[in-house]
């Protein structure tokens, strides 16, 4: 069993000299007239946030703040073949007994912060069941220890995932995931789907059911030709992403170290790749510039550099690593669970997993909502007229709303969790 130690987060000033320093030597590319957002983040708004964080934004505020509102700890976890990981933490107890254990996964380029409007709505159960909300940092993000060896995979994420949730002492528990948070949720129903009762997810990418993959299922699909118009909405979205929006996936799949030096060297960079995202993923959401700055400087001064947290590109998509004898006490131990993100696309989870659905209009990755059924026993689907990518952080209610009424008394998955809930 790893330990369990409280955490603050206490950037050294040293860090916050070098920012400002950055930032004030910050120099700007031109722009075409009239240019837009059709290129990238416009030259004006660009300039417009450099001057805010350089002459505006408190971290020390933004990091207060955080640690007032957040239960926060390091869990030492122990994942096979890479040694002991520090693991950044939020914990947050409803106070009953019979709450119902839930785990948040985030993925890039979210954080932590993404549940911090979501937890003290889960923690309420006069509405619905009460939860303990169990917010990690992925390895290689925020706060969490980053991973030097290669073939830190979808595999090891959900290794560590799950031995988070066993160290903090819950042996059954739900997922909630977005972004690649949903990807290493449906690898952990692969691992270790006696521990999980039901997941929640708000991203879902699937192959679609091509009739040489699937022909029972392709046969299925057919029922709903023609789409109607909110599937052909879902599909063109997708398509949409795929043609315009997918670069920076496969610059950070194939090349994330070239990429890292400009993010991890300059500031300006890091918020113009993550703003960039924020913007256009986000459904109208108007961000405040201390919500952009507190999300970017998170990355900033995460523990592992933010380009530790592109890797997971490249590590959830290659093959198998061999295991190799480096010499003395540092020899990397035999990998033994390895998925790579086309075989979690293609594969279905255990029956007893119980699954909810939750497409939002303004997600990057849409389908027809009963695509979704190939990942599993899908219990409920659910489709929303507000809210992107970031739905935990845009429309937290709706989220919070949905995922009680999967796992509430009239829901759907009730009879997995009955004997937690507290209400």
């Amino acid at each position: 069993m790893g330990s369990i130690s409280p955490f603050n987060i206490a950037v050294p000033d040293s860090q916050l000299k070098q920012l400002n320093e950055k930032l004030e030597a910050a120099k700007f590319p031109d722009e075409l007239d009239e240019a837009g957002w059709d290129m990238g983040v416009p030259l004006a708004e660009m300039k417009r946030l450099v001057t805010t964080w350089r002459e505006n934004f408190d971290w020390r505020a933004q990091e207060k703040k955080l640690n007032e509102q957040l239960n926060q700890f390091i869990v030492a976890i122990r994942v096979d073949g890479f040694g002991e990981l520090d693991i950044h933490v939020v914990h947050h107890q409803s106070g009953s007994p019979r709450a119902i254990p839930l785990l948040f996964i985030h993925g890039w380029p979210g954080s932590f912060l993404e549940a911090t409007k979501l937890i003290p709505l889960l923690l309420k159960g006069d509405d619905g069941p009460a939860f303990d909300v169990v917010v990690p940092s992925l390895p290689n993000y925020g706060f969490s220890q980053g991973v030097q060896m290669r073939g830190f995979g979808l595999a090891q994420y959900a290794e560590t995932m799950h031995k988070v949730m066993i160290t903090l002492g819950y042996e059954e528990y739900v997922i909630q995931g977005g972004d690649w948070g949903s990807m290493i949720a449906r690898t952990m129903a692969q691992y270790y789907s006696r521990h999980i009762q039901a997941i929640h997810l708000n991203f879902i990418p699937v192959i679609p059911p091509f009739p040489w993959r699937n022909p029972l299922r392709f046969l299925c699909s057919l029922a709903s030709v023609p789409f109607s118009a909110k599937d052909r909405r879902a599909i063109g979205r997708t398509v949409d992403y795929a043609l315009n929006g997918s670069a920076y996936m496969k610059q950070q799949e194939t090349r994330p170290q070239t990429l890292g030096y400009g993010l991890h060297d300059s500031p300006v960079a890091l918020l113009a790749w993550i703003y960039d995202k924020l913007h256009l993923w986000s459904d109208n959401y108007q961000w405040t510039d201390d919500e952009i700055l507190t999300w970017i400087s998170v990355y900033y001064f995460s523990r592992a550099g933010p380009t530790a947290s592109t890797r997971i590109y490249h590590e959830g998509s290659a093959s198998k690593p061999e295991s190799k004898d480096t010499g003395g006490d540092s020899k990397q131990e035999m990998i033994t669970n390895w998925m790579t993100l086309s075989e979690v696309l293609s594969a279905s989870a255990q029956y007893n997993v119980r699954f909810a659905v939750a497409q939002f209009k303004g997600e990057i990755i849409q389908w027809p909502i009963t695509w979704y059924r190939s990942i599993g026993n899908v219990v409920q689907e659910k489709e929303f007229e507000r809210g992107g990518h970031f739905a935990a952080w845009e429309v937290p209610e709706v989220l919070a709303g949905d995922v009680k009424a999967f796992l509430g008394r009239d829901g759907p998955a009730y009879e997995a969790v009955q004997g937690k809930d507290g209400y």
